[in-house]
């Protein structure tokens, strides 16, 4: 289970949703091929909130008013001088799914659908790529208890197949909880690390 910490920030990205489930490729489990694992250390550590429900937020203030509502956040591979990453946050169901939609219609031009490319997301128990794995192409699944509790690091399926990938807390039995989401086309050949309260504590996923 996540607990988020919310440090000051300015930031967009974090919603609780209920999420339908779908046909998805089964998630299988194989030793992690870690060459290409040479990539920028995008640890996630704390996030630094550009807006919240799509609204730009001014102080720290305004963050911390809000951050105890917020249930997703999608996280951006970028950092700001205290090394935490910057991420939009969101409150609702209502008001993550707007803004998706804005989103997909912008990047829709730039990511058109192929047959090539990366159609799943992978799941690793170690850092940086490492030890074991699972992959999901689509949908939502709660984890098995072999790897619940147990992602360390992921690398995101290409924008060209799917918008986003995001941990959840909890499983949707037990209410999904708070979220963590990466957009495919932000953290595409990029590898997102999870640390200290974010690591090993996904019981659920989702790609849609």
């Amino acid at each position: 289970m996540f607990k988020a910490k919310f440090k000051k920030t300015i930031g967009m990205g974090i919603v609780a949703a209920a999420c339908l489930m779908t046909t998805a490729l089964p998630a299988s489990a194989a030793p992690a091929n870690v060459n290409d694992a040479k990539s920028n250390d995008y640890t996630i550590k704390s996030f630094h909130y550009l807006s919240v429900d799509g609204k730009d937020v001014n102080s720290p203030a305004q963050v911390n008013n809000k951050s105890n509502n917020i249930k997703v956040t999608m996280v951006l591979p970028k950092q700001n001088k205290n090394g935490d990453l910057l991420a939009y946050g969101f409150t609702s169901k209502v008001t993550l799914e707007a803004f998706i939609a804005k989103d997909k219609q912008r990047l829709q031009n730039k990511f058109q659908p192929t047959a090539s490319g990366s159609c799943c997301t992978d799941f690793y128990e170690y850092k940086n790529k490492g030890g074991q794995y699972i992959y999901w192409r689509d949908g939502f699944t709660n984890l098995s208890s072999a790897w619940n509790d147990r992602i360390s690091s992921l690398s995101t399926a290409s924008p060209s197949s799917s918008y986003s990938t995001t941990l959840w807390e909890h499983t949707s039995t037990q209410g999904y909880g708070k979220g963590v989401m990466f957009r495919h086309s932000d953290w595409y050949g990029k590898t997102a690390n999870m640390a200290s309260d974010w690591d090993n504590k996904a019981s659920a996923i989702q790609i849609k």
